[in-house]
């Protein structure tokens, strides 16, 4: 091989590296090249290098190279020796050749499944991690590409021809796993997320599902098993913007996600399902759409002011004048103690809230309902109380008498739409 070219880090002197190390596939070959010529596969590259270096090796040209490599050529030159050796590529053992067992495995295990999208992802055995990385020492990373994102690559677009779907890299709904370590693939499918707004109509229900089961039911529960009968699927979890007390109603439609796990379909009747909900006459939902899993956090991550309605019982009566004392809590920041009552499961701090707004009308001789705007976060039930001095300023306090909720209703939620717009799923 002539010096000048050996000296400098181009095509000829890498391909002639590459090939002095045993038999290469042109898959392996080219790969080393990928970033170089657009519009050609890895296995074109390198039947095209291969090409290039059969001619120099007629020509004359002096090169140390594995002669297995060439045994397809019929050189005219006499000088050329085959080797005759059986061919096994020595960077990927060809693996190539197995693929379309993969494509038609993944096929047939994704028959039966409901999906529109999909990504291919790749376990190679350690031998094959060991051999690239090997390579790579040797002659450098400037053009190549990885091994198993040619094979994503090569499976991906077989499984997008023959199942008439499309590959998705952020959001996709299945993923394909080639695990040549196992030889098999895996198949994952990926939560369908469902955001809705949801009424809760009946008192003491907790939101979500409690393990011990001492809740015959949840707004999760009561939302999911018309949704799981529609698209099937092993679990669901649910994701909330805040929640209101098990004894307490939320008459103003809190937006959650639904978290479908493995589901068999990914279409949902929308209308049914508000429909089947709404026959509960316990919760009731609206604007429902599939999002995507971004939607999680941000329905989490939202805590807006709300606004309740409180029914409260006083030990005492009281006038018409000192009820107006309340008109102090407006705009007041308050201070609050974990209560007494989730003392046992939440750490004791000290949280500062501010009460936007309240009003108040009497309704009984020691009865009055309150209208309380506050920030996210306040125990408004030991705003009214005090909580044994817990939280002050409070009802009770301002009033010099007990004061105990006996009815508790979410009437508003204050969201910034802006904060939450629905993403949906690949969009």
């Amino acid at each position: 091989m002539n010096e000048e070219i050996g000296r400098q880090p181009s095509v000829f002197y890498k391909a002639v590296k590459i090939l002095s190390q045993g038999y290469v596939c042109n898959h392996c070959l080219g790969r080393q090249f990928a970033q170089l010529l657009s519009g050609y596969d890895n296995e074109e590259r390198g039947r095209i290098i291969r090409n290039f270096l059969a001619f120099s090796i007629d020509s004359g040209e002096k090169m140390k190279v594995d002669m297995s490599n060439f045994e397809e050529f019929n050189f005219r030159s006499k000088d050329v020796k085959k080797s005759g050796d059986k061919k096994t590529c020595v960077i990927c053992n060809n693996v190539f050749d197995e693929l379309e067992t993969y494509v038609k495995e993944a096929e047939k295990k994704l028959k039966k499944i409901g999906f529109d999208t999909f990504l291919v992802g790749t376990k190679l055995p350690d031998d094959l991690i060991i051999k690239e990385e090997e390579l790579w020492e040797s002659i450098g990373i400037d053009w190549c590409e990885p091994l198993k994102s040619e094979i994503n690559r090569i499976v991906g677009k077989e499984l997008e021809k023959k199942l008439k779907k499309s590959v998705e890299f952020k959001y996709p709904d299945v993923v394909i796993l080639i695990n040549l370590k196992k030889k098999k693939v895996e198949v994952e499918v990926n939560p369908l997320y469902i955001y809705g707004e949801y009424n809760k109509l009946k008192r003491g229900i907790p939101q979500t599902k409690w393990p011990s089961g001492k809740y015959k039911t949840s707004v999760e529960e009561i939302i999911a098993k018309p949704l799981m009968k529609q698209i099937g699927g092993k679990g669901h979890k649910f994701h909330g913007c805040g929640r209101e007390d098990i004894d307490a109603r939320c008459l103003a439609w809190r937006p959650f996600v639904l978290e479908i796990l493995e589901p068999k379909k990914r279409k949902i009747n929308k209308k049914k399902l508000i429909e089947d909900v709404k026959k509960t006459k316990k919760v009731e939902i609206r604007n429902i759409e599939i999002v995507n899993s971004d939607m999680v956090e941000k329905v989490k991550s939202v805590r807006p002011d709300k606004t309740y309605r409180v029914l409260v019982k006083l030990k005492d009566d009281v006038s018409e004048e000192d009820l107006k004392k309340l008109s102090i809590l407006k705009g007041k920041r308050i201070y609050q103690e974990t209560p007494t009552r989730v003392l046992h499961r939440r750490a004791d701090l000290l949280r500062k809230r501010v009460v936007k707004d309240i009003k108040w009308k009497k309704v009984g001789k020691k009865k009055i309902e309150l209208t309380i705007t506050a920030e996210a976060g306040t125990y408004i039930k030991e705003l009214v109380s005090g909580d044994k001095g817990r939280t002050y300023p409070s009802v009770a306090e301002i009033l010099r008498t007990d004061a105990e909720v006996i009815e508790l209703d979410v009437i508003k939620i204050h969201i910034n739409k802006k904060k939450i717009e629905k993403p949906l799923e690949n969009s």
